[in-house]
């Protein structure tokens, strides 16, 4: 058999395999991640080999895909065709009883919103290590005023060292937590442990997303008993 693909339109390519109509490939991009150009499919079957390398050529950029790990065909057909899987993100929302061990309060804690002065500290701070977490997967492209503008929560808290400095961050809206940051591995898991014992004070269920590549989110992942069978997965066809 011969898969053939080709490009319709700026955004849309044809895929073929003996002249029979397979459905089409659709790309876009993401300003915050624009290192590669993203793939969605809508493909009649997904059996057959594709030369994802003409659209590597055609778009002079590496190739991503974002899929749920129980896309069982799509999953075959990326790995099959070269694809490697790069990243597992895990989405959770958990209570106490799921935690592995009884938590306490270890740490201090300063809130913050967008009224307080060290507001942009903390997002300039989330912006560095936002930055420093994707960079082997998907660089960070957007600049920090744009990230900032983007940044979707306006509250969170911190816990500073003995020099007064931020070693450790989160950012939190409702019984969400959005992003969790740190600098300090010594008192990075005294910092969730805090977190979590105020988040459950408020809310009986909290809410977050943890990557693999991001060890602060991972390590908050690793509190809790959950089944690692599900995922959204990224893939990446290097060019």
């Amino acid at each position: 058999m011969t898969t053939k693909i080709e490009k319709i339109s700026p955004k849309i390519y044809k895929v073929t395999d003996n002249d029979k109509h397979l459905g089409t490939i659709s790309t876009y991009h993401n300003l915050f991640h624009n290192k590669y150009i993203y793939l969605k499919f809508n493909l009649s079957d997904y059996s057959v080999n594709i030369p994802f390398s003409k659209i590597v050529q055609a778009e002079h950029q590496a190739l991503q895909v974002m899929i749920d790990s129980n896309e069982n065909p799509i999953v075959d057909f990326l790995l099959r065709n070269g694809f490697i899987c790069k990243r597992h993100c895990y989405t959770l929302t958990v209570n106490k009883k799921d935690l592995k061990i009884e938590i306490n309060n270890k740490l201090s804690l300063h809130f913050f919103n967008t009224e307080s002065s060290d507001y942009r500290t903390c997002c300039q701070l989330l912006y560095k290590y936002y930055k420093q977490v994707h960079q082997s997967v998907s660089p960070l492209t957007a600049n920090i005023d744009t990230f900032i503008q983007e940044v979707p929560t306006k509250t969170g808290y911190y816990s500073t060292n003995e020099l007064g400095e931020i070693d450790n961050l989160v950012f939190t809206e409702n019984n969400e937590i959005a992003y969790i940051c740190s600098w300090d591995r010594f008192s990075s898991n005294n910092f969730i442990e805090t977190i979590l014992v105020k988040m459950f004070q408020n809310y009986p269920s909290i809410f977050f997303e943890a990557d693999d590549t991001d060890w602060m989110a991972y390590q908050l992942l690793s509190y809790f008993k959950i089944n690692k069978n599900n995922s959204f997965n990224t893939y990446i066809f290097p060019n």
